[in-house]
């Protein structure tokens, strides 16, 4: 059952977008763990007019709620840097823990991820939001581990995957983590030697 407007809308952008095989990504959906995660109830999705608070609790209360992911969302958008430092922070503050934005002023077009704007979904909200992801860091490492073994991020160019994928494995490992450009020439290794 779906509890919320932007619940609804996300369900909708996953079941559109997230879930459906890519040209870009090697066929495979830009995020092959949402429709399993769905299905399994793992997705916990908060509508929220107190935002920072809201984010804030559900980090400190994230392992009570058995979910692998909470999304805590909200149509008062602050600005963009605002949001991205709020966001550093709490990766600092909560080290177990990965926190990931969404602004709507995000450009996908300009970070040429292709695959994420290259669909015709709209969204069914009147009004545009913005949302944290909140996740346990060691499970999207490991989840992120897997793609990057199957060649899912060759179509990352190297800054977003650096964002994306880098930082999070040396916040895991202490900082003890190669560059992008490194870890993707050990994966044409791999790729080569099967």
């Amino acid at each position: 059952m779906v509890g919320t407007a932007i619940e609804a809308d996300l369900r909708s952008w996953s079941r559109e977008v997230l879930e459906v095989p890519s040209k870009h990504l090697k066929g495979m959906p830009p995020c092959p763990y949402a429709k399993q995660a769905w299905k399994q109830d793992k997705i916990l999705v908060i509508e929220s007019d107190n935002f920072e608070e809201d984010i804030a609790r559900y980090c400190r209360d994230f392992y009570e709620f058995d979910k692998e992911l909470i999304v805590v969302a909200s149509y008062d958008i602050p600005h963009t840097d605002d949001l991205t430092a709020f966001t550093e922070d709490l990766n600092r503050q909560y080290p177990s823990l990965h926190c990931m934005q969404f602004h709507p002023d995000y450009g996908a077009d300009d970070a040429e991820l292709d695959f994420l704007t290259d669909n015709n979904w709209e969204s069914s909200t009147e009004y545009e939001y913005c949302m944290v992801f909140i996740q346990d860091l060691a499970l999207v490492v490991a989840a992120s581990d897997r793609l990057e073994r199957l060649g899912y991020y060759s179509a990352y160019p190297t800054d977003e995957y650096e964002a994306l994928v880098v930082t999070r494995k040396r916040r895991l490992t202490n900082g003890n983590e190669t560059s992008g450009d490194e870890a993707r020439r050990r994966g044409q290794e791999d790729d080569a030697r099967r």
